[in-house]
């Protein structure tokens, strides 16, 4: 059965409107670690949501109560962690490092990624930002951070609320780079630039467009070829929550 956490971050990448659905959703990726401390009245305090609001999003998910949706966001989250451990204690990165096609020789490669996770760990929220193809194969990265303890979300351009602090990292997916152009003039007064920006792209051109400047920069070889693009970007996912569990959590 799938986690109740993926199902909300798949809902939540491809939301399209700001209502109860999308604040409940964020609340719970944001606090989804201290969810056990909550009772009804305590979460819909918390969330700033009605009772009525909060039932229907539990019922979107095919759960009929808070308790027994709290229930199974617990039991999902204790066998995620057990996963995670089991998973990762024979997993060696350069079983995949070989199919990553950077600019990077192996060993800067490897540099990147554990100063990236270094990042990750001393910040408080990743935002993910792409296209939606791009971004929908970092569900596993975000599932498993999420678990770990770490706010990951995808940034929209529909909530006008949402602002960007140095308390950031956000990785910038774009193969071809129209994505930065098309949303780079809404991006500026959000203060993405307070942002540790990661830009993962097979276009150089966009390095420091519009004076956004990459504090990290991942050039992806290629000819925009979208299928390999997004093989990488997957790649490159998966290599951060491998290196970012060995490095913190065994």
């Amino acid at each position: 059965m799938e986690l109740m956490i993926s199902r909300i971050l798949k809902y939540l990448n491809g939301c399209l409107d700001d209502d109860h659905m999308y604040r409940i959703g964020n609340f719970i990726i944001k606090n989804y670690t201290l969810i056990e401390n909550h009772t009804m009245v305590s979460f819909i305090d918390a969330a700033k949501c009605s009772q009525e609001e909060l039932l229907d999003f539990c019922q979107h998910f095919g759960i009929h109560s808070f308790d027994e949706f709290k229930e199974r966001l617990l039991a999902d989250h204790q066998g995620r962690l057990e996963q995670i451990h089991a998973r990762m204690l024979n997993t060696d990165i350069n079983d995949f490092l070989e199919h990553v096609n950077t600019d990077y020789s192996k060993e800067e490669f490897i540099q990147w990624i554990d100063e990236l996770c270094e990042l990750i760990f001393n910040k408080q929220r990743i935002v993910i930002l792409g296209a939606l193809y791009p971004s929908s194969v970092a569900v596993d990265f975000q599932t498993d951070l999420i678990s770990l303890g770490k706010e990951v979300v995808e940034y929209h351009h529909f909530d006008l609320n949402f602002e960007f602090s140095d308390d950031d990292v956000v990785f910038f997916i774009t193969a071809t780079g129209r994505m930065m152009e098309r949303n780079v003039k809404k991006l500026k007064p959000q203060n993405i630039c307070d942002a540790y920006l990661v830009l993962v792209t097979q276009n150089l051109a966009y390095r420091d467009y519009e004076n956004v400047c990459a504090d990290y920069f991942a050039h992806v070889l290629g000819k925009f070829d979208g299928l390999q693009f997004n093989y990488q970007i997957m790649m490159i996912f998966d290599i951060l929550r491998i290196r970012y569990y060995q490095k913190y959590y065994q």
